[in-house]
């Protein structure tokens, strides 16, 4: 316990976390978010696509 509080009252500790958060957060996730967004995008038009295939399949099987 004595350590922990030690930890948190030392701003040395405060700016580590700091950094880290803006390295890993920000940084990180500004490099990776082009492919995220892109396959969100993806998987978006594959279910509208799905959706659209389903509709013809009901029409086609409601003509038989």
């Amino acid at each position: 316990m004595e350590e922990f509080l030690h930890l948190v009252k030392d701003p040395a500790h405060w700016y580590f976390e700091l950094l880290l958060i803006v390295i890993f957060d920000i940084i990180i996730g500004l490099l990776i978010w082009p492919f995220v967004r892109k396959a969100l995008i993806h998987h978006k038009s594959d279910h509208e696509r799905l959706e659209d295939l389903e509709e013809e399949v009901r029409s086609l099987k409601g003509r038989l």
